[in-house]
This record gives C-alpha cells, sequence and structure tokens, in this order.
C-alpha cells in the first residue's frame, strides 16, 4: 500500500510540474504580445536549455532559462511584430518548428 501511496505521489508531482511550466509559458507570452493569440492549445517541450511552446498549432516561441522570449517561425515573428515596436529575436537553437511539435505535450 506504501508503494501504491509513493507511486501516486511523485506521479501527482510529475504531472503538477509540467503544469507549472506550462502557465509560465503562457505567462510569459501574454506579457510580451498580450491577448493577441487565442491560447486556447498551448503545447510546451523542453528544447535546448529552454522551452519550446506551439501555440494553437500554428506560432512557435522558445524561451531561454532566463525567461526571454524568441521567435522559432515566421507565424511567431508576425504577431510577435503587430504588437511590439522590435521585431522579435530568431531563437538561438538549431531546432525548429517540426521538431517542437513532434515532442511537445
Amino acid at each position: 500500500m506504501k508503494k501504491i501511496i509513493l507511486i501516486f505521489t511523485v506521479s501527482i508531482m510529475f504531472a503538477c510540474n509540467g503544469n507549472d511550466k506550462k502557465e509560465k509559458a503562457i505567462e510569459i507570452l501574454k506579457n510580451e504580445i498580450g491577448q493577441s493569440l487565442p491560447f486556447d492549445d498551448v503545447k510546451i517541450a523542453e528544447v535546448e536549455n529552454g522551452t519550446g511552446v506551439i501555440v494553437d498549432g500554428i506560432w512557435c516561441y522558445w524561451i531561454s532559462f532566463e525567461n526571454k522570449l524568441y521567435c522559432v517561425n515566421g507565424a511567431s515573428k508576425s504577431i510577435y511584430n503587430s504588437v511590439n515596436e522590435i521585431n522579435c529575436e530568431d531563437a538561438p537553437i538549431n531546432s525548429g518548428y517540426s521538431d517542437i511539435i513532434k515532442i511537445a505535450k
């Protein structure tokens, strides 16, 4: 019985940790680009010392461990640039949209 409780507790911890990262990513995106995106479906993936974020299956961003937001694809640049006075920097990673969407959860 103790093993079952331990396994359950560890599972909950991992599930909550993933959700915290997702919530943090959404918060960073909303701070940078406002409410322009619907944020109906947000998927994240650990990618090259940061977090890859796919928003609504179209927009792809990368957030560094220092919480700096970068654009991965042209669609994400279009949204970012339309609400900011500066252009979105390209993500300094080798992974692209297709790589991130394959592993995003």
